[in-house]
């Protein structure tokens, strides 16, 4: 089935189910910051986490191939992993998933393998090798009923000649525990790309589509030009959604050599040209989503990476429940309750997971 783009980015902005910009940014929820990762976690990159029942957080690096535990305070209570192939090492592990029992699932991409470890164990107490048709998936997050795994599939860069890019999808597709495939649920267009000569970055004003489960085995899609949520069951039947109209903002000379200035030295006379050819008018409408514990849907709205994130929140069924500003630097990874997870790089760009604490609950 493929998801199409809802297409509500242009509409007019305001109603009484989704006010305007400034009414809720006038209402929305400020935070106050209550622990920082201490410098002992030497992260190289925080690109994803999870949280458990007790507020531990867990945050996978790929390129130290480990999984570091962090306390609620932000102490770091334990890591493991290491490099290898072996029980409990990763080659690349790029996400972590807290199960309903409070055991960890980490996903090594690299190896196409799944390990779970138990309650505060770093032993691993199984493992499925997934993939072995010839794909493996890109990202895997298990069935909150530990049914199946859901997994998304995204197509590599293959520089050859006469390669097309444009043309790019990704699969959500639903695998047995076992790991082997039972059905296709999702297609969908990839997330844009720069590409300039060999070279490769995500570009920062292009479209993607998120897909997330939520805790009753439902399957949100946002495609990012619009507020607009398509909803599924896992046998791929469409289950309900909403489209609610909001108008993005427009891309400023600041946004465009704000986004030129983020690319390494070493590159940017390369991608320049590129990222002018493919700048687009308004910026899209969402930059992340996240589901919380609480089956919540929280939308970043994007924007200029110089003011704070709004996160927009709605039930499942489209309605709004309130926003909450984010400082600015921030990437915001997970909302549990009220807190939320987050990571963003200090002074000599080393990354740091940073939790804030919403100031009053939503409405």
């Amino acid at each position: 089935m493929f998801a199409a783009a809802c297409g509500a980015a242009g509409a007019r902005e305001g109603s009484p189910g989704f006010p305007d910009t400034d009414t809720r940014r006038r209402g929305a929820v400020t935070v106050r910051e209550v622990s920082v990762s201490d410098p002992d976690a030497s992260f190289t990159a925080v690109d994803a986490l999870d949280v458990d029942s007790r507020g531990v957080v867990y945050v996978p690096d790929t390129y130290q191939q480990r999984v570091t535990v962090l306390g609620s305070d932000g102490t770091v209570l334990r890591a493991f992993g290491r490099r290898g192939s072996g029980p409990g090492e990763f080659r690349s592990v790029r996400s972590v998933q807290v199960l309903p029992d409070d055991s960890l699932l980490a996903y090594d991409p690299s190896l196409g393998r799944v390990s779970v470890f138990r309650p505060g164990s770093d032993q691993v107490a199984y493992s499925v090798t997934l993939g072995t048709s010839g794909q493996v998936p890109f990202d895997v997050w298990r069935t909150p009923d530990n049914s199946a795994f859901v997994a998304l599939f995204r197509p590599q860069f293959a520089f050859v000649p006469g390669a097309d890019f444009r043309n790019r999808n990704d699969h959500i597709r639903l695998l047995a525990l076992d790991g082997s495939p039972i059905r296709d649920l999702l297609t969908f267009p990839s997330k844009a790309f720069v590409v300039a000569d060999n070279s490769i970055m995500p570009h920062p004003f292009g479209n993607e589509g998120f897909a997330r489960l939520d805790s009753k085995n439902r399957l949100h899609f946002i495609w990012s030009d619009s507020l607009a949520v398509a909803q599924y069951d896992l046998q791929g039947r469409r289950a309900g959604g909403f489209v609610l109209p909001y108008r993005a903002p427009e891309i400023t000379r600041q946004d465009h050599a704000d986004a030129l200035a983020a690319i390494p030295d070493a590159v940017r006379a390369r991608f320049a040209p590129a990222l002018q050819d493919s700048l687009h008018e308004r910026w899209p409408a969402v930059r992340d989503v996240i589901v919380d514990d609480q089956d919540r849907i929280w939308m970043a709205l994007a924007g200029s990476t110089r003011q704070g994130t709004e996160l927009a929140a709605f039930s499942a069924n489209g309605t709004y429940l309130g926003s909450v500003l984010i400082p600015a630097g921030t990437d915001v990874r997970r909302v549990r309750g009220n807190r939320v997870f987050g990571s963003r790089m200090d002074d000599d760009d080393v990354p740091h997971v940073v939790v804030y604490e919403m100031r009053r609950p939503l409405r």
